[in-house]
């Protein structure tokens, strides 16, 4: 409390007045009272920045963008799996898949299914250093549109409806994690791109406030609300049936494509009950307008305006729609307008939205995945704000919605998801979507869209092993992106190596020069070791041109020397440190992260999480009979460590099942029935349709996942 500003004087009067029982007088009553009496600053106001929300744990955004650069910020993407026509490409390399073009960046654009963590991968393509998006991600997408977990936990509140503190802090780590995220992707927009923000009721106030600080006040377009259910009751409310949808732009210049919302069905059948010989709905409409006008020819007959109006169409417009079969006439000889169903597109689309249905257990386009939306949703918001050929994002990508209309819509698309549920949802949904419903096809008679899709990849972002890191040095940039990213070295300049006049020196730690030794080198990786002649080499290449502090980033088995200090040709001290990889160094950094658990059930598989900087994949193993009513487990094991680091027992470190019912190699795995943990009973598991094409992947806590095996 503001400490009151009395004189000697002003205390005798109040003291006065206190005895009297009267008022103070007004400029005593100004300073007992200063709120009172305030008045705006409308300059200071006018100046003021916009209310921001306030929580225990939120940081600057300098700081969530600083922490990109530090060590186990982003992490490099590995090729899983490369798809063509829908069916799986062996034998193609990741070099060969992302090789750069300068001259022409997206002529290897491959559409990615990205799984791991969205944090880390939001962080890699903020580094910009990756070699599958370098160049091609940062600033240059058009629409981003993500549905991210609407509350953690539950509902953040107690039976009796008022917070506990827990729930406060669950609120605040939410909004937290969410709001580091959209910094980040705040980066990844075009200027003229824009992002949809999918919530409830539950978290939408303070996700907009959020969203006016990252992009200001001025960039906030629209709240949609989106009508997601019908009518029912909720106990003491009123019914929740809608969802918001929060639009931002980037900046002022941005792309939006006017959507209309059609005509209503009753509309349609009043209006529109004549049917050609084409099959297209039409109605007849009045060529007459308000206004005198003259004669006007149809053919061979001269017809005057009817009760002293005046056509609204010149001579010419009048002979081509003749010509086209456009004008009917009536009975009675008056010429009428053939107005096609087909042709019209409605009033233009408002800010509510009750005319697209959710996915019902009867729709179609159903896939059983519990947070599916419908197509319908995401081809409106992707047809308004974005062009063909534009990049559209989506970084809690659940079912793929985002990444078949945009396929559908010819756009590209990046999609990710931690979960592996979600990641061969995905795959199989892109895999088999020319069978899949045309988009706009309303119609009793469905139409398929009937197109194969582009090729596409599945990639990995923050859990590798060892082969896949080791082959990584075939191609030197990736190598350098890689080993950078492990000790955060975050800014590479191939033109170190000129000033420092070393070969491979290509970034600076601490403004010291760090050299990559090159393992992509078959010849020099088989036959030099860094060991004290190594060293002397430098030295002598760099001419004296090195002093102070030189670290050399290798392989531990080619290193022989630890730390060294020498003297260049000046006698000035120069010490070699050596960051030796990938082993002791990983594992022991690797400790220092906690790895999210997979799902193991259907009701936490939109949770909002943050895993690791990295990991490495382990072994899965399992071994399943067929039975009368599905199969049973009759082994599984895994080598990951629970959070006390002791192993799992029996299948305590499984998280599901993934089946595919009519396994076959050349289209890869597509998941067609999911079985959590909690469903499994005595290691037994229900599952009908099995057959002897019938296969299975185990995911264990961590994500890792066994091969492919068959259900015998």
């Amino acid at each position: 409390m503001n400490r009151l500003d009395l004189s000697d004087d002003d205390l005798l009067v109040l003291q006065k007045c206190l005895n009297d029982g009267t008022e103070p007088p007004v400029e005593l009553s100004k300073k007992l009272f200063p709120s009172l009496y305030a008045t705006f600053d409308f300059k200071t106001l006018k100046d003021s920045k916009i209310p921001t929300i306030e929580y225990a744990g939120k940081r600057p955004e300098a700081a969530i963008l600083n922490e990109a650069s530090a060590f186990g910020g982003g992490s490099p993407l590995q090729l899983e799996r490369y798809f063509e026509g829908g069916k799986i490409s062996k034998g193609t390399s990741q070099l060969d898949l992302f090789k750069e073009s300068k001259e022409h960046p997206d002529s290897n654009w491959r559409n990615l299914i990205v799984q791991g963590d969205n944090l880390q991968f939001l962080k890699t393509c903020y580094l910009n250093q990756d070699p599958v998006i370098k160049d091609k991600v940062k600033g240059k997408v058009k629409l981003i549109c993500i549905d991210p977990p609407f509350a953690t936990k539950g509902d953040f509140m107690t039976k009796d409806g008022e917070d506990s503190y827990s729930d406060k802090v669950d609120r605040a780590e939410f909004i937290e994690q969410l709001r580091e995220r959209l910094i980040y992707l705040r980066d990844t927009l075009e200027d003229d791109g824009s992002i949809y923000v999918h919530l409830d009721y539950r978290m939408v106030h303070y996700i907009r406030n959020i969203l006016d600080e990252i992009f200001g006040p001025n960039s906030f377009t629209n709240e949609i609300v989106w009508k997601r259910s019908l009518p029912h009751n909720d106990p003491k409310r009123y019914g929740a049936t809608h969802d918001s949808i929060l639009y931002y732009r980037k900046s002022s210049n941005f792309i939006f494509n006017q959507q209309f919302s059609g005509l209503s069905e009753d509309y349609i059948k009043s209006h529109y009950n004549s049917v050609d010989d084409n099959g297209r709905q039409y109605q007849l409409t009045s060529l007459a307008a308000t206004g005198a006008g003259p004669y006007r020819r149809f053919g061979d007959k001269e017809i005057a305006p009817p009760n002293g109006n005046h056509w609204r169409y010149s001579q010419e417009n009048i002979d081509r729609l003749m010509a086209e079969g456009r004008i009917v006439f009536t009975s009675t000889g008056n010429p009428r307008y053939k107005r096609y169903l087909d042709e019209m597109s409605g009033p233009a689309l408002q800010s509510i939205w009750d005319d697209i249905l959710p996915v019902n257990s009867q729709a179609i386009e159903r896939i059983d995945y519990p947070t599916q939306k419908p197509e319908a949703l995401l081809e409106r918001i992707i047809l308004a704000s974005s062009n063909p050929g534009d990049l559209v994002m989506d970084v809690f990508g659940g079912s793929g919605t985002t990444a078949a209309v945009s396929e559908k819509l010819d756009r590209r698309w990046i999609v990710c998801d931690f979960g592996k549920h979600a990641i061969y949802t995905m795959q199989k949904r892109m895999c088999l979507i020319a069978e899949s419903q045309k988009l706009g096809n309303r119609g009793k008679k469905k139409e398929k869209y009937g197109e194969a899709p582009k090729p596409f990849c599945v990639v990995s972002v923050g859990a590798f092993d060892f082969q896949k890191i080791m082959n990584l040095r075939k191609n030197r940039d990736a190598y350098i992106s890689f080993v950078m990213g492990i000790f955060g070295l975050t800014k590479r300049d191939d033109k170190l190596a000129a000033k420092y006049r070393v070969n491979n020196v290509c970034t600076l730690k601490e403004g010291n020069p760090v050299e990559i030794y090159p393992v992509w080198d078959d010849e020099f990786l088989r036959n030099v070791r860094i060991d004290e002649e190594y060293l002397r080499g430098i030295l002598a290449q760099s001419g004296g041109n090195l002093k102070g502090d030189y670290y050399l980033v290798a392989p531990e088995t080619c290193v022989r020397v630890g730390e060294t200090q020498m003297k260049n040709m000046r006698g000035e001290r120069v010490t070699f440190k050596l960051l030796t990889f990938p082993y002791k160094v990983l594992e022991e950094v690797a400790r220092n992260f906690t790895i999210e658990e997979q799902p193991s059930s259907s009701d936490n598989i939109n949770k909002l999480i943050s895993s690791v900087g990295f990991y490495f994949n382990e072994t899965v193993d399992v071994e399943i009979k067929k039975t009368a009513k599905g199969f049973k487990i009759s082994r599984f094991t895994t080598s990951i460590l629970d959070r006390d680091e002791k192993r799992y027992e029996d299948l305590e470190g499984l998280a599901m099942l993934l089946i595919d019912s009519d396994y076959d190699e050349d289209k890869g795995f597509t998941v067609d029935t999911v079985i959590y943990q909690k469903d499994i009973k005595d290691n037994e598991a229900v599952a009908g349709g099995l057959t002897e094409k019938s296969a299975v992947i185990a995911i264990d806590k961590h994500g890792n996942e066994s091969g492919v095996i068959k259900i015998r």
